[in-house]
């Protein structure tokens, strides 16, 4: 890695919440017990930024795995996403952004991109 890689990476790396902060964004996301329609708009905001890390870190790193890739660019097309008005389509949004966030650091911990999460 070169030395200008090894900036961008760890000046994303400084932006990002913890590890552990964006699991329990996740899995705020993912909780069988969906959120309240108050609790919603910040989770979504939440993650909405943790899908932004995440693909700045696999941009940064220059990771090619075609799944990274892949799940970057879904990550792109959530984050444009505004969050729908009835309660249910906002809730089936947020567990799209918490499943593309659950694999993308997945992958991101399986290519040794980012240390093991857990």
């Amino acid at each position: 890695m070169s030395i200008e890689m090894l900036t961008r990476l760890s000046e994303a790396l400084r932006k990002m919440r913890t590890l552990s902060e964006v699991l329990d964004d996740i899995g705020d996301a993912l909780d069988p017990q969906p959120p309240t329609a108050d609790d919603v708009a910040y989770i979504h905001e939440r993650l909405r930024g943790d899908l932004e890390r995440l693909a700045t870190i696999a941009t940064a790193a220059e990771v090619k795995d075609p799944d990274v890739l892949r799940l970057t660019a879904r990550a792109a097309e959530l984050q444009d996403v505004e969050l729908p008005e009835d309660h249910r389509g906002q809730v089936a949004h947020l567990r799209r952004q918490g499943a593309v966030a659950n694999d993308l650091l997945e992958r991101l911990t399986a290519t040794r991109t980012i240390r093991q999460v857990a």
